[in-house]
């Protein structure tokens, strides 16, 4: 199935080139549609064929065989566009002169998809042949294949969302424990403390508990979480990497980079996670940086290997993470699912046999209750359902086994590797129900390092400019992939590992899956990594054609950067991301091979995104399907002139550039959804009469003032979802009603700046009419409030900075019904008393005051703020103490103040309450 999910990409991108360019196939129109609906139909036959359990031998070879056809196909078409739109852009005489090359060129392209029907002809007789061998080896159902897919989709958008706490369910007692040892003051020993157990019993889930509680962030000064490597090395430039120190000469020794590690832990309470350690040698290498020198710092350690575990403290004993007893097992998976609704559970005995089945099957482990799960959640609501998928021979085929895992003594727990064996079962069973629209996106995030931390917004534009979206006329390609990616979260596929305002913000892919998919991936040729190798390994040439290339390593020392293995190049994407003396000069030849073979490229993405200083060919207008440009990051100066001249590209990202300018052409991509840039003032004076970008969805880092007007440029953009301007502006009435024309708006960031930078006054008039505006945020002098009608009643998360307001915005703030984070930060209020009144902010969770700082007296009456969870003040000198009613709220999780004075953070109303107050001290 992953090579059925593999075409059908390569189908619906070439459907889009057949719509897009219709006018340039004209004369082979009628075979590229031939082939095209060829293609499709060819796919249906594959569908059983590869999911058969028993494979065949010759069936698969005309599975890789339709495969490699494929492709052809796709770069016989899309060499032929491009070579037209090449011809295009030529000047009067070269043009003139390449005529002959066009005609040749069509010839060509009407022989190439000749063949490539012919060699259909000649695989559908294959398999004819082969069902009339071996009756119903095909089933021919594709029509039902999608349609399972439609309803799997469906049942996916309504599964249960599991508690982002329910992976440390039954834990409680270990978390309490291993809090009190990492915060233990008068142990002086070495600082490495191990978490040990089986494969799925927890181990990471629980360490991010402990990670990101209270006591532990209001203990340690820093704190930083790397995922181990069997690299000893990259252990230790992930450690400074996490330590904020991104600058590392790359020839030092291993032993030098021990030396910087010791040397920022001097005085500091560090805490470090490393996270399912597994080699002896890296663990003998990071014993050497934290040693008991290093008073203070702690090392929190997960590992499956109880050797390591008791080689990194010999004189401390592990903590031996058992399996859930039965009862927490049933409780953890009840959290997951929502039990059926038939009949049948009106018997209890049906119940009491649902209930032995995941026990037995699950064996105590929460990361196998948790994909069950999940899994289970998806398919239909009845016992009949998961009965079947219970009983499928898949599952049960290394489950099953005589192991047992109840209280045992801890030399006994580790008896060998069953565990692994549950989760990759498991973990296949559900890749196997995915449904295909789905599989490109899983498959794409094996390129990813293993335990990347990988941002969603990147993650999606990327997924979106590989042609993974299926098109609706109901939906944009951005709700669509978000539908995607929130399919996947509820699969328990990929977990998310920061939030913001309740925006999923960093994720990552379970490394069990990581493992599974990736051998995936390489047998459908999604992509090549590129890794550091050996001087014998540099000798093996990767495979003929790579059609993606994920960079681990330099690109300078891949093996084949010249045709053919780099002309059917579609995506580059480079984590080699530590930072040199020297700008990368090497990715400017790389690039330069992929173009000037045949005088253009077929790259559609290039992702440098926190490469430092990627040097660019000039002629990068010869990529001339590139899609996404990522260049996030960088630190680069300047662009190429020619970036503007790219005709379909999506996303151009220079945010955290020192780029300060885009050439004018850039109004005249018509295809641009997504422009983040850098407080960038863009030239619109040529485009009064001129502006193409209606498709963009977001503008974010955009400078305006009197060089740039609003009007007749930007104030045609009216499909903007994301917005952030900063603006300079003797009369903002245009930008007022522009603003207010914005109906699709769901983020808003306004900043309003004097001529030497300074917050001024933001002008703005009420935002009530943007009904889909969710996030906002204003910095500048407002007005003062009246009422809550001046904001959008949909409001989710708003911050204020500099708003002068001299009005208590408390009792107008706690009318918005949707709030749930309010920060008021720095003079954003001025005056000495804040009421929140009876029964306000009914849904507020996120409070932060800072730098309110003539703020003496602050109110909570009853029943306000019901619901806050977490509050943190920073440098309010003059209040005087927090509100007795927050105190006795019980959904505070965290109280944090940050630069208070030492009274204010030891009075002992807290204390009496016994609620935790972490304190915490900036420089500034």
């Amino acid at each position: 199935m992953d090579v059925v999910a593999a075409v059908s990409v390569v189908i619906r991108k070439l459907t889009d080139l057949l719509i897009q360019e219709s006018n340039i196939f004209k004369e082979v129109i009628d075979e590229v549609e031939q082939v095209r609906v060829s293609l499709r139909r060819m796919m249906n036959f594959f569908i059983d064929a590869e999911d058969k359990k028993e494979r065949d031998d010759g069936v698969t070879k005309w599975v890789e065989e339709f495969l490699a056809l494929v492709y052809n196909a796709e770069d016989a078409i899309e060499t032929f566009v491009l070579q037209r739109m090449h011809s295009r852009r030529m000047n009067f005489p070269r043009k003139y002169i390449c005529i002959h090359k066009k005609l040749r060129h069509g010839a060509d392209l009407h022989n190439e998809v000749q063949n490539i029907n012919k060699k259909i002809q000649e695989i559908k007789i294959k398999i004819q042949k082969i069902k009339e061998e071996k009756p119903g080896y095909f089933n021919m159902h594709g029509s039902s294949y999608q349609d399972e897919g439609q309803t799997q989709n469906q049942q996916n958008s309504q599964s249960h969302s599991m508690d982002e706490k329910s992976e440390l369910f039954g834990f409680e007692e270990a978390k309490s424990k291993l809090v009190t040892r990492l915060t233990d003051t008068s142990f002086r020993g070495l600082p490495f403390i191990s978490i040990v157990g089986v494969v799925g019993s927890g181990k990471t889930a629980l360490a991010q508990i402990i990670y990101n509680s209270s006591e532990i962030i209001g203990h340690f000064d820093c704190r930083a979480w790397v995922s181990a490597s069997e690299n000893l090395r990259d252990a230790l430039l992930s450690i400074l990497e996490a330590m904020g120190i991104l600058i590392v000469d790359k020839k030092a020794t291993d032993e030098e980079l021990v030396a910087k590690i010791r040397e920022n832990l001097q005085n500091k309470k560090f805490l470090l996670v490393l996270d399912d350690v597994q080699s002896l040698e890296v663990l003998k290498g990071l014993r050497v940086a934290f040693s008991e020198e290093t008073v203070g710092s702690k090392v929190l350690l997960t590992t499956s290997n109880v050797n390591i575990a008791r080689m990194a403290n010999p004189t401390r004993r592990p903590y031996q993470l058992m399996p859930l007893n039965d009862e927490d097992t049933w409780n953890l998976f009840l959290k997951q699912v929502r039990l059926p609704d038939d009949a049948q559970f009106s018997d209890s005995e049906i119940l009491s046999k649902l209930r032995t089945k995941i026990i037995t099957t699950c064996k105590g482990l929460p990361l196998t209750i948790i994909l069950l799960g999940g899994f289970l959640s998806t398919k239909t609501a009845s016992y009949k359902e998961w009965l079947k998928v219970l009983d499928h021979p898949s599952l049960n085929a290394d489950i099953h086994k005589d192991f047992s895992y109840s209280r045992q003594p801890f030399h006994n727990f580790f008896l060998g590797n069953e565990n692994e064996v549950e989760v990759a079962k498991i973990l296949a069973l559900k890749y196997n129900y995915l449904p295909f629209h789905l599989r490109p996106c899983l498959l794409y995030l094996g390129l990813f390092p293993k335990g990347y931390k990988i941002p969603v917004r990147r993650l999606l534009r990327l997924w979106l400019a590989e042609g993974f979206v299926n098109h609706s006329p109901n939906e944009t390609p951005e709700d669509m992939v978000e539908g995607y990616l929130d399919e996947l979260l509820n699969q328990k596929m990929i977990e998310i590992t920061r939030r913001k305002d309740g925006s999923p913000k960093i994720c990552v892919i379970r490394e069990e899956l990581h493992d599974i998919i990736l051998p995936k991936a390489k047998y459908v040729s999604l992509f090549y990594i590129h890794r550091i190798m050996s001087e014998e390994e540099k000798n093996d040439s990767p495979m003929p054609s790579v059609r993606r290339v994920a960079g681990h390593g330099d690109i300078i020392d891949y093996p084949c950067k010249e045709p053919p293995y780099i002309q059917h190049l579609r995506s580059y994407l480079s984590f080699n991301v530590q930072k040199k003396d020297i700008p990368a000069k090497e990715i400017r030849n790389f690039l330069s091979n992929v173009i000037d073979h045949r005088g253009f490229g077929l790259l559609r993405v290039l992702d440098l995104e926190r490469v430092y200083k990627p040097q660019l060919p000039e002629n990068l207008e010869k990529l001339f399907q590139l899609r996404y440009l990522g260049l996030r990051w960088t630190f680069l100066d300047t662009l190429p002139h020619s970036v503007g001249e790219l005709p379909y590209l999506e996303t151009l990202d220079v945010k955290h550039t020192y780029i300060s300018s885009l050439p004018n052409s850039i109004w005249k991509m018509k295809h641009l959804r997504h422009l983040c840039l850098n407080e960038i003032r863009l030239d619109m004076s040529v485009q009064k009469h001129r502006c193409s970008l209606t498709q963009l969805q977001t503008v974010w880092g955009l400078f305006v003032d009197k060089k740039s007007p609003v009007k007749n440029v930007l104030n045609r953009l009216t499909s903007l979802r994301k917005l952030g301007l900063t603006y300079h502006l003797d009369s903002i009435e245009e930008l007022n009603e522009w603003i207010a024309r914005l109906s699709s708006l769901q983020s808003l960031r306004l900043r309003s700046k004097d001529e030497n930078g300074r917050p001024s006054q933001l002008g703005i008039k009420p935002l009530s009419s943007l009904e889909n505006l969710t996030h906002l945020y204003l910095l500048g002098n407002l007005p003062e409030l009246h009422d809550g009608h001046e904001f959008p009643s949909g409001l989710r998360v708003l911050t204020l900075s500099v708003s002068k307001l001299t009005k208590d915005p408390m009792p107008i703030l706690a009318q918005l019904p949707s709030l749930s984070v309010l920060r008021l930060l720095a003079d954003s209020y001025t005056q000495k008393k804040m009421l929140c009144p009876r029964e306000g902010f009914g849904k507020l969770q996120i409070l932060h005051l800072w730098m309110l700082k003539e703020l003496e007296e602050w109110t909570v009456e009853e029943e306000a703020m019901q619901n806050l969870r977490e509050l943190e003040i920073r440098r309010c000198h003059k209040l005087n103490k927090l509100p007795d009613r927050l105190l006795n709220l019980s959904t505070i999780e965290k109280i944090i103040l940050t630069n208070m004075p030492a009274k204010f953070a030891g009075n002992d109303q807290a204390d009496k309450q016994k609620k935790l107050i972490i304190t915490k001290t900036l420089q500034f």
